[in-house]
């Protein structure tokens, strides 16, 4: 910033490129630009890739906070992302990263304190591109953590002459959840834990996962409220609420998903346990999805946000067809049906809503339909009963308690076309 304020001429031209593509979502809010006509788009963001490439060949870190900056802006088409370019672009940055030694603790180096503080922010930032794209796009991680050096970010790291800023704090914390995520993504994700489907040990897998994050959402400061609004500002607070509920929501489908394949789990508690807490954080990241303001809608989203807009509908969608009762099964059709509908109120205002209505709308519900000859629409037939989030002790009541039609076995269920397990709808 404070080259920046000598003259735009002393940022170099990669990263004056993408802060420009990023800041032009908010064109119109400045009083001076509101009635010029925008920029080229397509023509910046082309000149901006092929000077980020250029970089490389003698990359200096502001290469890498450009790659960085490229990668938070809207696709050129929203509803179609390109996911191989944005993993391949992360994959470079990441190299390039390395190359200039982002992966090391330099915090015993002979350098200036500032390029000190930038090195950590630029490699803590690297790590949470590959960590959450991985996520997003169904693909391994690079980043292990034999070969990662860099200590953990402190306060210190974002202090200013005011006390650490708000988007510092949101660093701050983002870093922290993204190493929870990194641990589930090796307990559950890897192509070989896929392959584990007993419902008592990934529960067991995941009970100190979820204490993590308890503890990480309960020492988030005011600060990060999604109500703390600052007048005539837009709020940003909604990136860090929305990745929590990603991160508990992708650890809670696999155990529910487990409940659902064999060897079939009968441990009755268990069961009943998983359910309920489906159940408690499905309503909690509707309802937080529901109380978006156009303050948040309008603020900067991180890149992985439609994703996790749209794993929340998957997630509706899991418990729907996993329901054990007809009853719970009309309960989650009709949650679907307003989150849908929650979405498409709020996708004019907010492009990564949109695409996450695309994508449930399109891939996830149509293959669903295809799959179970299941609609989200109407109700369900009347049948047996269970008690409310109870499970039906019978060997014969439970295996017909998930109840789609006489004669169901959920051992032939085809949770692919739905569930992002298998990164068949990640494209």
């Amino acid at each position: 910033m404070e080259k920046y304020k000598k003259s735009y001429r002393c940022i170099d031209a990669p990263l004056l490129g993408a802060v420009y593509l990023n800041a032009i979502n908010w064109w119109f809010y400045d009083s001076n630009l509101s009635n010029q006509p925008a920029i080229d788009v397509a023509t910046l963001r082309k000149l901006t890739l092929q000077n980020i490439q250029l970089s490389y060949h003698r990359p200096r870190l502001s290469s890498i906070e450009a790659a960085l900056l490229l990668l938070q802006c809207k696709p050129e088409d929203p509803l179609n992302p390109d996911h191989t370019f944005a993993w391949s672009l992360t994959s470079q940055a990441l190299s390039v990263g390395q190359a200039c030694g982002l992966h090391l603790d330099a915090s015993a180096w002979e350098i200036p304190d500032w390029e000190r503080s930038l090195r950590k922010r630029l490699g803590w930032a690297i790590y949470m591109q590959d960590v959450w794209t991985a996520l997003a796009h169904g693909r391994p991680t690079h980043i292990t953590e034999e070969d990662w050096g860099v200590t953990p970010l402190t306060e210190d790291d974002f202090d200013t002459a005011d006390g650490t800023s708000v988007e510092g704090e949101q660093f701050l914390y983002l870093q922290s959840l993204t190493n929870i995520l990194h641990t589930v993504l090796k307990t559950f994700y890897t192509v070989k834990s896929t392959t584990q489907q007993d419902t008592s040990k990934l529960r067991e897998q995941a009970q100190p996962i979820f204490d993590y994050l308890e503890r990480w959402h309960l020492a988030l400061p005011q600060s990060l409220a999604i109500s703390n609004l600052p007048p005539r500002e837009l709020c940003a607070n909604g990136n860090i609420h929305l990745a929590y509920y990603g991160v508990k929501i992708n650890v809670l489908r696999r155990l529910v998903r487990s409940t659902a394949l064999a060897p079939l789990c009968l441990d009755i508690p268990a069961l009943t346990a998983i359910r309920v807490h489906a159940h408690e954080t499905a309503q909690q990241a509707t309802s937080f999805v529901a109380s978006l303001r156009l303050e948040h809608l309008d603020s900067f989203w991180h890149f992985f946000a439609p994703y996790l807009f749209s794993v929340i509908g998957s997630f509706l969608t899991l418990l729907l067809v996993t329901s054990l009762t007809p009853s719970e099964r009309d309960h989650w059709r009709e949650s679907l049906r307003a989150y849908l509908w929650t979405l498409r109120i709020m996708s004019k205002s907010n492009e990564p809503i949109r695409y996450a209505v695309n994508r449930l709308e399109g891939a996830i519900l149509r293959g669903l339909e295809h799959a179970l000859v299941f609609t989200v629409e109407g109700t369900s037939p009347v049948a047996f009963e269970a008690t409310p989030g109870q499970f039906n002790s019978g060997s014969d009541a439970f295996a017909l308690g998930f109840g789609f039609t006489d004669g169901f076995d959920p051992n032939e269920m085809d949770l692919a076309a739905f569930d992002f397990l298998s990164n068949a709808t990640l494209g």
